[in-house]
């Protein structure tokens, strides 16, 4: 196995007595090196060294190099290099400093099995295999080792494994095998065995898919570039901060008198925070077009676009990342007083419906999965889809924007849900909403714009507040 410093990790020795090996977010000092170290060191910055050439390369200072070594490694600063013959393997290499290689884990006689967490990608024109438990990635060099992997999906003892139904030979799979198991890309079966992931109860309980996108999402590992990175400037345009108008079939909403409610026409902030329910099914009197007017204009309204230099943002109701304002909101109508039913979107700087379509069996389909889970309350009156632009908060956001995406709805659902209070509606929450079927009733791109959450309002005991 060959080891080499981890990818943009460099060792620093600006004098005899600051040695020192730094990456992003990672750095190990090594003070003053005695000579062995130093080779092995300058060896690993130079190409790598294999783990039999560390003796030689080390001399008397052999022990002291395998203490570096084992901090190095642990630190994130290193990888690791499978390789058969001269052609490469598998190259493991550090996501995070919470790396850990547990080297005294590695049991021949203990069946092994790829985690459950870990998963194969394409990165830059080659396989990937990501684990996020371990806090590691590995460059797949060769496609036997694809072949190793997925025999390993099931329960597999080291001794059932040979260069027959792999391709690799004894003592490289022994290797390689070793390492993945030592990182805990291959976990031990068996409810008696304290490493495996069954006995882990947290963990257990976490879906594959929801720690990648929580550990990713939240600027995870050395390779990942989180935040305002704004990639795409100089490469795509900007997406606009308003949607363009969709039709100019619309309708006029209702504009509530702010001052009016300010002077005391409004409940206090505290009844309606302890007030707020979901409250399924309708109520003696149907929403109107002015209710549904005024909750939109006090939750989801522009106040405010200004100019940056890398185009508008907009001031609304509720906040949003960095003033991006990606969201969108469809009322799908299916009973409203002075409103026909159908598809709307909401333009929320002219503050008006626009008209989408008519009732179709797919708006249809949206209203009855909104009561599905609730029989057998009715279907809702106006079930809004809220919708990302999700390419206006990748613009300028990189592995965070969908994270931002789901915070700022967050943010929307609960500014209607008190909205809603307020005004004496029935409003509830949808923990889901199908997106083809709304990608079919809005005529939109479903990767240029996603439904990311549903909101359903009827109306409540009386038609005024």
């Amino acid at each position: 196995m060959r080891l080499s410093l981890a990818e943009g990790v460099a060792l620093r020795c600006p004098d005899a007595e600051d040695a020192r090996v730094e990456g992003p977010g990672r750095s190990l000092r090594l003070g003053p090196l005695a000579p062995g170290v130093r080779a092995v060191f300058e060896s690993l910055a130079d190409g790598g060294i294999h783990e039999t050439e560390v003796p030689a390369a080390a001399g008397t200072d052999t022990t002291l190099a395998w203490y570096w070594l084992d901090l190095a490694g642990d630190g994130g600063l290193l990888s690791w290099t499978v390789e058969e013959r001269g052609n490469l393997l598998l190259t493991l290499t550090p996501a995070s400093a919470s790396f850990l290689r547990h080297r005294a884990t590695f049991d021949a006689a203990q069946p092994l099995q790829l985690s459950r967490f870990a998963h194969t990608r394409m990165a830059e024109g080659r396989a990937v295999l990501d684990c996020p438990t371990v806090h590691a990635t590995a460059a797949l060099h060769d496609r036997r080792v694809v072949s190793l992997l997925f025999d390993m999906a099931r329960p597999t003892l080291l001794a059932r494994l040979n260069q027959f139904n792999t391709g690799i030979e004894s003592f490289t799979l022994r290797e390689l095998v070793r390492l993945l198991a030592e990182t805990g890309i291959l976990v031990p079966n068996g409810l008696d065995v304290p490493a495996s992931e069954e006995t882990q109860t947290a963990l257990k309980q976490w879906e594959p898919h929801d720690l990648l996108f929580h550990l990713r999402s939240r600027g995870w590992g050395h390779q990942t570039r989180a935040g305002a990175t704004y990639r795409f400037r100089g490469e795509l345009p900007n997406p606009p901060a308003l949607k363009p108008t969709v039709t100019e079939e619309g309708v006029d909403l209702y504009r509530p008198d702010l001052e009016a409610l300010r002077a005391g026409g409004d409940r206090s902030f505290t009844e309606v925070l302890e007030a707020r329910r979901s409250l399924r099914g309708r109520g003696a009197a149907p929403l109107t077009v002015k209710q549904l007017g005024e909750l939109l204009y006090r939750a989801a309204r522009v106040r405010d676009v200004r100019t940056t230099q890398d185009g508008e943002v907009t001031d609304r109701p509720y906040p949003g990342a960095g003033a991006v304002y990606a969201l969108e909101l469809y009322p799908l109508v299916g009973e409203c007083q002075g409103l026909a039913p159908g598809a709307y979107h909401y333009d929320p700087l002219g503050h008006r419906l626009e008209k989408l379509s008519g009732p179709t069996p797919e708006f249809h389909a949206l209203l009855d999965e909104a009561r599905a889970p609730v029989e057998p309350f009715e279907r809702p009156e106006v079930l809004m889809v809220v919708a990302a632009r999700v390419p206006r908060l990748a613009w300028k956001y990189e592995t965070l924007a969908y994270s931002l995406v789901l915070q700022d709805t967050g943010a929307l659902v609960q500014t209607l849900y008190l909205v809603s209070t307020a005004l004496g509606l029935r409003p509830y929450a949808l923990g889901r909403s199908d997106p083809d079927f709304f990608q079919r009733v809005a005529g939109v791109d479903g990767f240029g714009e996603a439904s990311v959450g549903a909101f359903a309002v009827s109306g409540g005991e009386s038609q005024e507040r």
